[in-house]
């Protein structure tokens, strides 16, 4: 295969290195496609091809898409995230957090449920960062599992300032004012401790939500 670049072109591709777990994985995943569309070239296309470095190029893109492992990338760049052939039951399973990650989940849920009342607001939350900062701390073969633990644990948080607010407050409306004070006596702890696992969900036996 060609490797000649044009003069002038920013175009700079390095070796591959065929033995390696990132090639390897992008080759299994994609070179087949690549081939097919190879094959489909008209001469001048594929003389195109080979002067910008071809499949090279490619599978240099390709190879982006996988850590040193040959692990799939999600768009956030972590691994362990890719949900190919695996079942919802393997991935929807209640597992172990750290007390941190959550401590986490349940200042930013809080954060955005004040200062939106309630409201979920996707151009100001910040839990994508949450989830990733767990993601990038966990064994990758707990991450799918893991992230969604700590979901339910989000959804559980918000159910619970929810609550405080309707308590304190029986007319309030998602989107009005946290009631003075509503949410003062809501900690972590109490909610978690409060919580039982039913099939792939975590519930609320009850919680003391009084302001």
């Amino acid at each position: 295969m060609s490797t000649i670049n044009p003069i002038g072109s920013s175009f700079n591709i390095k070796a591959i290195n065929k033995n390696s777990k990132q090639y390897q994985a992008a080759a299994r995943d994609s070179l087949g496609d690549i081939m097919t569309a190879e094959a489909a070239m008209s001469p001048v296309e594929r003389q195109m091809y080979e002067l910008f470095d071809g499949r090279e190029r490619i599978m240099k893109n390709k190879m982006q898409m996988y850590d040193t492992n040959g692990n799939r990338l999600n768009g956030f760049g972590v691994a362990g995230m890719d949900r190919t052939g695996v079942s919802e039951a393997e991935a929807h399973q209640i597992i172990d957090i750290p007390a941190s990650a959550r401590q986490k989940m349940f200042d930013e849920t809080k954060r955005h449920f004040m200062q939106e009342g309630g409201v979920a607001n996707g151009d100001t939350t910040k839990r994508t960062e949450v989830f990733k900062a767990y993601q990038t701390s966990a064994p990758i073969q707990d991450r799918l599992k893991g992230t969604w633990t700590l979901g339910q644990y989000e959804r559980q948080y918000r159910q619970a300032f929810y609550d405080a607010c309707k308590v304190a407050d029986p007319s309030w409306e998602l989107g009005k004012e946290i009631p003075e004070g509503a949410l003062k006596n809501i900690t972590r702890d109490s909610i978690d401790s409060s919580l039982v696992k039913s099939g792939d969900q975590l519930v609320r036996k009850g919680v003391d939500v009084k302001a």
